[in-house]
This record gives C-alpha cells, structure tokens and sequence, in this order.
C-alpha cells in the first residue's frame, strides 16, 4: 500500500499538467456527449432511424476525439515509451536472431513442403535421409560421403533450419518409388566416344530394362497426380567435352531409389570390363 501511495504521489507531481488536461478533455467530451443524446431523444419530428445515426456518428466522432487528444497530450510520453520498447525490441531481436530464423525455417518447410520424414534431401553441402525434424534444426543420416554415392555413412548431421532460407532444397525422391538416376563417367579421348557410348548404353539396357516398364507406369501416375512432365524411362546418353584429355559420358535411368548404389555399381563394373578387356583384374 505504501508503495503504491508513493507511487501515485510520484505521478501527481511529475505529470500533474497531463492528467488535469487529460480529466478535463474527457469531462469535456462527456458533457458534449449528453447534450447531444438529450438534443436527439427530445427531438421526436425527427425519425428514430435517423437519430440513432446521429447518435452513433456523435459517439465515434467523441471517441476518435479523445483519443486524438489524449494522444497530443501525452505525446513527448509516449513518445519516450515509443523509443524505449523500440530499443527493447531490437535489442531482443538482435540476442533472438539466430532463434527467429530457425522457426521462420521451419514454417517455410511445413508451408512448402519442401521434404518430411524418410526423404533423401540436400541442402548445401549436407545430404542425406531425413530422420529427425525439428522446430529449430533437421536430422539427417548422412549419404555419401560424395555427391555421386548414395551409401549411408553411419553418420548423422543436424543442421539449423535457417538454411532452409538461403538455400535451395533439393529432394532426390520426389518422384517416389522410381528416381530419374544420373551416371557420370570421365573417359579419356583414346578411347573412341561411339563404341564408349554403345558399351554404356548395352550394360544400362541390360541392368534397367526389368525395370522399365514398372518405372514407365510410375512415372505417368507422377505425372498426373502433380501436373508435371515427366522424362522417358529409357536409358539415355549424353556427352560432353570435359578438357583436351577427357570427354564425360552422362548416363539417365530410370530406376528404383533403393536399389540405384547396386545398379549404377553393376553397370560400371560391365562397361569398364568391356571397355577395357586387356587390364587384368586384381
């Protein structure tokens, strides 16, 4: 109680200008605010309709008024209150950052989409299968540990879900069951680029083409569940010139995402026994 006295002793004193203002304004606004309702309620030649407008345009308008001069009134106060939660509010912003970007990352995945649980992403320079999500970071079981392999390490990598907001992800099974699997081989110009590339193409026909028409019918349900075009399940062959020693054949299939390590190493081992006849294996 004595704290409070003292307290509301303290505001007389420092602010006493401002309340008396402020007392009178309102008293003011009442006063108007009777006369007005007294004004329309004796007045019966006018319709009930259009006094009860009256009555509501004088009360919004009374309203509007207060707060407006309450607000001058108190202006170099609240003005000062202004700046201090402002300071405040940066300040907490600034120690919370890192906090604000990892939950905005989270909602950004949940509103996109982007990846759930049991999906083999990448983002950045992080790839793996996803075992954990969280509000603030994602648990991944890492793949690789190069790009091009597709083996678990036995590692897991959790990573802060503000990256989902600087960086794209990528998400290796989103056609599902079947995945479009790219084969990348650097050959050397010695070796002729037409039988290199009919060697490649035998060895991936002859690896993929069980399951072919099974990827066929997969990808035509992708298509049109998600209103995308969906490239040809027969095994494709690219090629380009890597520098004045090496070209690189670029190998499509079509496959199941299980199984692309067993069958990508299957038709390496084919090609380079066939490429290479005279090299005597070890």
């Amino acid at each position: 109680m004595q704290d409070l006295l003292e307290l509301i002793h303290q505001l007389r004193n420092d602010y006493s200008h401002e309340i008396v203002r402020s007392l009178m304004l309102i008293a003011v606004l009442l006063l108007i605010r009777v006369v007005v309702g007294r004004i329309l309620s004796s007045n019966v030649s006018v319709p009930v309709e259009e006094r009860r407008r009256w009555s509501i345009s004088t009360r919004n308008f009374l309203f509007i008024t207060g707060l407006a001069g309450i607000g001058m009134i108190w202006a170099n106060e609240l003005q000062t209150i202004a700046v201090s939660m402002l300071a405040f509010a940066a300040a907490l912003i600034l120690a919370t950052k890192e906090l604000i970007l990892c939950v905005s990352g989270f909602v950004v995945r949940h509103a996109s989409n982007s990846y759930s649980l049991g999906d083999h992403i990448e983002v950045g320079t992080i790839r793996g299968r996803v075992v954990d999500i969280g509000l603030l970071s994602t648990t991944v079981m890492e793949i690789g540990p190069q790009h091009n392999a597709h083996q678990m390490t036995g590692r897991a990598l959790t990573f802060p879900n503000s990256l989902l907001l600087s960086n794209a992800v990528i998400r290796e099974n989103y056609m599902g069951d079947y995945v479009m699997h790219i084969i990348n081989i650097p050959m050397g110009y010695h070796i002729p680029p037409a039988r290199a590339q009919r060697l490649l193409l035998e060895a991936a026909e002859q690896h993929c083409q069980q399951h072919v028409e099974a990827a066929r019918e997969h990808m035509e349900r992708m298509a049109e569940r998600y209103l995308v075009d969906t490239p040809s399940v027969e095994p494709r062959i690219g090629m380009q010139a890597a520098d004045e020693k090496r070209y690189q054949l670029i190998l499509r299939i079509a496959i199941p995402a299980k199984e692309r390590q067993r069958i990508e190493q299957a038709i390496i081992h084919q090609f380079m026994e066939q490429c290479y006849p005279d090299i005597p294996a070890k």
